[in-house]
């Protein structure tokens, strides 16, 4: 038997798909260099930290792990490649792949978002090639985040091919176009870039300069001529609306999900609920072919647990709202449940806040992406993506926040202590400031962590105990 035909087995691949891909897998895991121990550590792991029972978590682990497959392969496979950064800019991979005419067959995502889910969380294999890119221009120790730690070491160890094209750009992080230019120097391939302004004045969201709207606009043309002229790719205002619709069947099953994840108890863990929220953000290919059915499939099996009363933490735990999973560790993520938390929503489901339509008449496809890019979620600068996150969470119902965040991410660390004292004056919801790295569990102890948590856990049960003393 195959070495890895008991893993794979166990992530919903059929029997005769890992006969027809024999060759393809074998290659994949060489290039990888995953061999026998690897399938059998990472089985453990999958047995440990997912709730495997669930058909819907396996068949999301199973696409997770095709990703991977057409990622390492796409250039041996005769594929154009685009690599896009994290956070993706307006949808823009799924959109190109959309737009890519039949029979000119490329690969489009993120690499290293896909890699820290995969070689971290799963074979825990990530470490090698965070110090490979640390090796490579991204020292540790100098506030260098390790996505780009990620992309760089993978390049250098042939894990991932050379792009013909990435696209980058300062639409959120400033250190993402300096790495760009870095790996283009020494890769060779052509880079796009989509500058923007990063920030704008307090207070002012969610109105802008229109200036910034038309500044972004003429990046996006620019990709987009880049785009025609090198591949051929011409995206159009249809192109982009269909590419938008299944796009948005995929993240309405992940809604539709959410929605059971508020019942009391919290019927699925943190970690599980994770799986999903990247699969469709940084991927484009059978992710989204096949997401929409695995997630379905889940929140049925989600609603039967509601139905029977199932939760992985106690009826009446408190309920908390992460800033985000962790994309490499899922002991973080396990660790939540652990000390007693039900976490039913992530900063990325938050129902986005009502907002005056835009006071300017942007009738350009460039210009109506850059007027939702910039107006919108977590990309409008500080204020903006504060106020963003503090009028979402008027709306939901939780006890307390966890704003995790890596220390090496100054977008993230620059708002952190604005968004509790904002939170705190706008909601009264406690907020627990949880320093760590979501790349790279090399940065923190998990045991540390626990211990936060779990002070935080036990002051949230006293204040819900509080509470319903006063109701009664």
């Amino acid at each position: 038997m195959a070495f890895y035909k008991e893993l794979l087995t166990l992530c919903t691949f059929e029997e005769n798909e890992i006969a027809d891909q024999k060759q393809r897998i074998e290659r994949a895991f060489e290039i990888l260099g995953l061999g026998r121990e690897d399938m059998e550590r990472t089985e453990a792991r999958i047995k440990k930290y997912y709730a495997i029972e669930l058909l819907g978590v396996r068949k999301a682990i199973g696409l997770w792990l095709r990703e991977l497959f057409d990622l390492v392969l796409a250039k041996e496979e005769g594929k154009k490649v685009i690599y896009f950064g994290y956070p993706p800019p307006i949808s823009i991979g799924y959109i190109i792949k959309h737009a890519t005419k039949p029979g000119n067959d490329y690969y489009i995502g993120c690499p290293e978002a896909l890699l820290c889910q995969v070689l971290g969380q799963f074979f825990d294999k990530l470490t090698p090639v965070l110090e490979r890119g640390e090796s490579q221009g991204f020292p540790p120790g100098h506030a260098m985040c390790g996505l780009l730690q990620v992309r760089s070491g993978a390049l250098e160890m042939g894990i991932i091919p050379v792009p013909d094209l990435a696209i980058g750009g300062s639409f959120y992080c400033d250190m993402g176009p300096k790495a760009d230019e870095l790996m283009h120097y020494r890769y060779g391939h052509h880079v796009e870039y989509l500058d923007s302004t990063m920030d704008s004045p307090w207070g002012s969201w969610p109105d802008y300069d229109p200036e910034k709207i038309k500044f972004l606009a003429a990046q996006i043309n620019k990709l987009f001529k880049t785009l025609k002229d090198k591949f051929g790719i011409e995206i159009t205002d249809d192109i982009y609306e269909e590419g938008i619709v299944g796009l948005m069947q995929y993240f309405m099953a992940v809604y539709e999900l959410n929605q059971h994840l508020l019942a009391d108890p919290c019927p699925l863990s943190f970690t599980d609920a994770g799986l999903l929220l990247n699969l469709g953000g940084c991927n484009t290919g059978v992710s989204i072919e096949e997401g929409p059915e695995a997630v379905q499939i889940l929140s049925k099996e989600v609603a039967k647990r509601v139905e029977e009363g199932y939760g992985v933490v106690p009826k009446g735990a408190p309920t908390v709202l992460t800033n985000i999973p962790s994309f490499a560790d899922p002991a973080f993520n396990t660790l939540i449940n652990e000390v007693g938390l039900a976490v039913p929503l992530t900063a990325f489901l938050l129902p986005p806040p009502e907002t005056p339509p835009p006071p300017y008449p942007f009738t350009t496809l460039a210009e109506k992406l850059a007027e939702r890019f910039i107006s919108g979620s977590i990309f409008p600068g500080a204020y903006g993506a504060i106020k963003f996150f503090a009028e979402g969470l008027k709306s939901t119902k939780v006890d307390g926040v966890i704003y995790n965040y890596q220390l090496n991410c100054r977008p993230c660390v620059c708002k952190s202590k604005l968004c509790k004292e904002y939170i705190d004056n706008e909601t009264g919801l406690p907020m627990l400031l949880l320093e760590m790295d979501i790349y790279d569990n090399r940065n923190y102890s998990v045991s540390s962590l626990r211990t936060r948590l779990e002070a935080f856990s036990e002051m949230l049960l006293a204040k819900k105990a509080e509470e319903n003393k006063g109701i009664i």
